[in-house]
């Protein structure tokens, strides 16, 4: 028996979404959204399985990527990046319902390293660093087209 290849679909373009900034869910790689401080909310109009985030045009080095889980508040921790060059993120996910994804970045290529400084409180060396402004260019958020809706 031959398995048809099932299609993605990207359900950060549809109406009623909403994201951070606009622009990272406009469909346009060439414009830019800033993160609010460390945080990027996405919000889908209802719950959809998601099966692909993928993230273009970044600074963002380290982040970790949570779903909103059914009741109030409640979030799961999906995906961990760490120590990411590329300008591109892609990250194919499994068993994820949901209405809202939303993303801590922890660490961006424009944070800048300080001279450390003697903490008196703590009795040791903490290390410094100015954070810089975090950026995408577009977020993408897939999940499988339906056989129901292409009939």
């Amino acid at each position: 028996m031959l398995i048809e290849p099932q299609e993605l679909y990207n359900y950060a373009v549809t109406d009623g979404v909403t994201c951070t900034s606009a622009e990272m869910i406009d469909g346009d790689v060439k414009t830019r959204g800033y993160a609010d401080g460390r945080w990027i909310h996405l919000n889908l109009p209802t719950r959809k399985a998601i099966h692909r985030i993928t993230i273009r045009g970044t600074n963002i080095i380290n982040a970790m990527i949570y779903q909103k889980l059914e009741g109030e508040e409640r979030w799961a921790a999906i995906l961990q990046v760490q120590n990411n060059q590329s300008p591109v993120i892609k990250a194919r996910i499994s068993a994820v319902v949901t209405d809202a994804i939303r993303i801590y970045i922890s660490g961006t290529t424009d944070d800048e390293k300080k001279a450390s400084r003697y903490d008196p409180r703590r009795g040791a060396i903490v290390p410094q660093i100015a954070l810089g402004r975090a950026f995408v260019h577009e977020i993408e958020v897939y999940g499988f087209v339906s056989k129901e809706k292409q009939q």
